[in-house]
């Protein structure tokens, strides 16, 4: 009776030998290769983790930068806030060129929310500086914003929103966002009265935050640092023409009226949209940015 070698008995003997060493070269090249298509500019090869535990997941990020995951988002119009100190315009990035003016006292160039953007944040003094749009805008019934802010304020202030005015206070103000007194984020339109969401959890702790505030057929909702922070079914029923302002325009009237309609608090990469950005967008914007967190 003829015994055929067992797998291990075959595998010991491929093993011994010039064999051997030719099957340990033959696996080191495939490791370094599989290694370097990883590491070559447009190789389709990847390395990619994903560390998952009962409160929190870890994965890479879709855009490498603030600036890249708003522009994927289409905005109407996007100031960085990168300016020098003797500037007067900010620049508008979306592509429609509407840039904006500086009013008031600002500081300019002081380190940003994001890190891989390289670019600067301002601070605008909570009394008389903010950013206008001299060009009027249609916004429509979907819309969203966003953007990067800290501060330590008791006295709130206009993050962004439109106003019927270019320059000083508005007699109307809409899809407006700010902070109250306490550091709550409201988001809210003005219909025939005006309808306002509230943040339940403050935010004037001194570190960055991202907001997004969206409205559309589905509601109201702000996200706060990635994740769903409020919600209602409260929609916009009307258009509204008016100028894009950051930093300051006329609360009066308004929800938790801050003490000041002026913002005390640092921007960055303030954004505006005609249409309803979703969860995932918000989660995209915040990964880009929280390496700086």
């Amino acid at each position: 009776m003829i015994r055929r070698p067992t797998t291990l008995q075959r595998w010991q003997h491929l093993v011994r030998g010039p064999r051997r060493h030719l099957l340990m070269v033959g696996l080191l090249t495939a490791l370094l290769l599989s290694t370097a298509a990883a590491l070559v500019p447009g190789s389709t090869a990847a390395l990619t983790a994903r560390i998952t535990n009962s409160t929190d997941t870890a994965k890479a990020a879709n855009y490498f930068t603030c600036g890249a995951a708003i522009l994927a988002n289409s905005p109407r119009v996007y100031y960085k806030l990168d300016e020098a100190a003797a500037a007067t315009t900010a620049t508008d990035s979306s592509g429609q060129a509407r840039n904006g003016t500086y009013q008031g006292t600002t500081t300019k160039g002081v380190p940003g929310a994001c890190a891989r953007d390289t670019g600067t944040a301002v601070t605008f003094n909570g009394s008389t500086g903010y950013v206008n749009l001299t060009t009027s805008l249609s916004v429509p019934t979907t819309y969203s914003i966003s953007a990067w802010f800290k501060t330590t304020s008791t006295t709130g202030g206009l993050i962004a929103g439109f106003g019927a005015a270019a320059t000083g206070a508005s007699t109307t103000v809409d899809r407006a966002l700010y902070l109250t007194n306490t550091g709550a984020l409201v988001f809210g339109n003005n219909n025939a009265a005006k309808t306002t969401l509230t943040t339940p959890a403050t935010y004037r702790d001194g570190a960055w935050h991202h907001v997004m505030a969206t409205i559309g057929t589905n509601g109201t909702r702000i996200y706060v640092d990635g994740t769903q922070a409020a919600t209602s079914t409260a929609t916009a029923t009307t258009t509204y023409t008016g100028f894009f302002r950051v930093g300051y325009d006329n609360l009066t009237g308004w929800p938790n009226t801050p003490t000041s309609s002026y913002l005390n608090a640092t921007l960055d990469e303030v954004a505006a949209y005609s249409t309803t950005l979703t969860a995932t967008d918000a989660l995209n914007h915040y990964i880009a940015g929280r390496a700086a967190r």
